[in-house]
């Protein structure tokens, strides 16, 4: 089953369209969308994706042809910028009635959307700790009595590496969105090759994609769950009384995180 429209197809489907488009949108205007389409097709397959998404965006505004937003939805997708991936193909699918494979673009915004709130949560997450630490290192106000650490709590405040673990692991969800972007590519390409042996050898090059992407999703959201419940307990340490035995320990396996705070 294909996971998406072949760009040979979509770029046929496009030519059919503008050379059918009323006489009044200009033959100039047809021409140089198609050549902004190529352009941008071929930076894309180059991986210069931001270039990808002017040249696709400018074609679709002289041209709006649906098929031209699922190319922008993937050129977004490959920049990392996956609201705005989301919301091309969402329109995509609203203005195309005719799709194959609408299931697997349906799964793949859910699958987008789902990344884009756990990276809400994670900043969330880390802006809460940021401000619980400016809290704790506020200055003393001369009026008020001396503190006691003591009674307080650790005056070390949260640190700043449980966040930095669940970067990376945010940056491996982004990894695998690439790299799926880039499996589904190989795919398209497959599609269109001259030749069997050209075909098999893309498929090949695809699987290799589509595993690594999903190692990349997976280790990145172990890595994500352990950094942020390690910044959550850590905040939860920090705001302990300094004098109350406490401890933390983090596990990390094929399945998930945990982590566990006893006092």
């Amino acid at each position: 089953m294909r996971l998406a429209p072949p760009l040979a197809a979509a770029a046929l489907a496009l030519a059919l369209a503008l050379s059918s488009a009323p006489a009044s949108a200009g033959e100039a205007e047809q021409k140089q969308a198609l050549e902004l389409y190529a352009k941008g097709k071929e930076a894309y397959k180059e991986g210069r994706f931001e270039d990808a998404v002017k040249l696709i965006d400018a074609a679709y505004a002289l041209h709006p042809e649906p098929v031209l937003l699922y190319n922008l939805a993937r050129a977004h997708e490959g920049l990392g910028d996956f609201p705005k991936a989301i919301a091309a193909y969402e329109k995509y699918l609203a203005t195309e009635k005719q799709i194959a494979d609408r299931g697997a673009i349906e799964q793949k915004v859910t699958s987008l959307k789902r990344t884009v709130e756990e990276q809400a949560l994670l900043a969330r997450e880390r802006d809460e700790a940021l401000k619980a630490k400016a809290g704790a290192e506020r200055p003393q106000d001369p009026k008020e009595p001396p503190r006691d650490p003591a009674k307080e709590g650790d005056s070390r405040g949260p640190s700043p590496w449980p966040w930095t673990i669940a970067a990376l692991g945010a940056g491996g969800l982004v990894a695998g969105g690439v790299l799926g972007g880039l499996a589904l590519s190989k795919n398209d390409e497959a599609e269109g090759a001259p030749t069997q042996l050209d075909a098999a050898t893309l498929r090949e090059e695809a699987d290799g994609l589509a595993l690594g992407s999903t190692i990349s999703f997976i280790a990145g959201g172990v890595v994500l769950a352990a950094g942020a419940a390690w910044g959550i307990a850590d905040v939860v340490l920090a705001s302990r009384p300094s004098d109350a035995a406490a401890s933390l320990r983090v596990r990390v396996g094929p399945a998930g995180a945990s982590v566990i705070v006893s006092f």
